[in-house]
């Protein structure tokens, strides 16, 4: 018997749900062409020719010692396997406008997760902070979209910070093989090594991409008026006038974002810069049409 589910859940599901279609939707309108190659196929067996088959798929070296027409038989497999990495830390459920970081980061994976299942691709997800926190094994189909969709609507609850490089080496671990890692986070860890893993990653054969997701406030610090500042990962509170400090604020973030980016890339990764204030469907195109 299906359980109902509780309103708070509904209602969150249902919120991510549509965002999620609606960044597909848009995603589809604005594309001039798929960015997705044809599925790869294997051979499988063969059978006897029958009127209508492809003639390019006669096995001639099979003929040769049958005298009997034989076609080989191919199956089409899984595109590839995609491994989402969601930051569910604190500091990715701030935001200056109507969405967090988080929600928004949710919904770049909920419209990806849509997109991939539609071809055939298998997904899993992990939700970090300190640790990995929440694993979805990879699958495809409609259920299992449903359960990824249930997954990114009610993130584990936080806890004190984010441990990127652990987290990361963890999701090398349960990878598998070959395929796509898109991380999406704020990359707010104190730890200087943070990104290392990414390296690693690439290493096993996978292509990573990883979503820097921050609040146009971040990144501008817009505030007029004095401000009390706290801490979401138990960094201290700080009284602050922005406009006596906005300039080297904004070098210093400026410098936080050009690092991040420089080592991503240097790991041989993709980095995209995915401002909350950018519509979904524009930075999904942009992620799709890549690469």
């Amino acid at each position: 018997m299906t359980r109902a589910l509780e309103p708070e859940l509904a209602v969150r599901l249902a919120g991510l749900t549509l965002r999620a279609k609606r960044t597909v939707d848009g995603l589809l309108a604005g594309m001039h062409r798929s960015p997705h190659r044809g599925a790869s196929a294997i051979f499988k067996e063969h059978r006897a020719y029958r009127p209508g088959d492809d003639p390019r798929l006669i096995d001639w070296r099979a003929y040769a010692r049958s005298d009997r027409y034989t076609i080989k038989h191919f199956e089409h497999e899984t595109q590839l396997r995609a491994t989402l990495a969601l930051d569910v830390s604190p500091s990715m459920r701030w935001g200056s406008t109507d969405i967090s970081k988080l929600d928004y980061a949710a919904t770049l994976l909920a419209a990806l997760s849509y997109v991939l299942t539609r071809q055939g691709d298998a997904v899993s997800l992990i939700c970090f902070d300190e640790e990995v926190r929440e694993r979805v094994p990879p699958r495809s189909g409609p259920a299992h979209l449903d359960y990824l969709l249930r997954s990114l609507a009610t993130p584990p609850a936080p806890r004190n910070g984010t441990a990127l490089h652990a987290s990361l080496d963890s999701l090398i671990e349960h990878a598998g093989r070959m395929g796509v890692v898109v991380v999406a986070s704020d990359l707010l860890d104190l730890d200087g090594d943070a990104l290392a893993p990414v390296a690693r990653i690439q290493a096993r054969g996978h292509q990573t991409i990883v979503l820097h997701v921050l609040d146009p406030a971040e990144l501008e610090l817009p505030y007029e008026q004095p401000m009390h500042f706290e801490g979401l990962e138990g960094e201290m509170p700080v009284e602050v006038d922005p406009a006596g400090v906005r300039r080297r604020y904004r070098e210093a973030i400026d410098a936080f974002v050009e690092s991040c980016q420089r080592r991503v890339v240097a790991a041989g990764a993709r980095y995209l810069l995915a401002r909350t204030d950018v519509a979904p469907e524009h930075l999904l195109l942009q992620l799709l049409r890549a690469g």
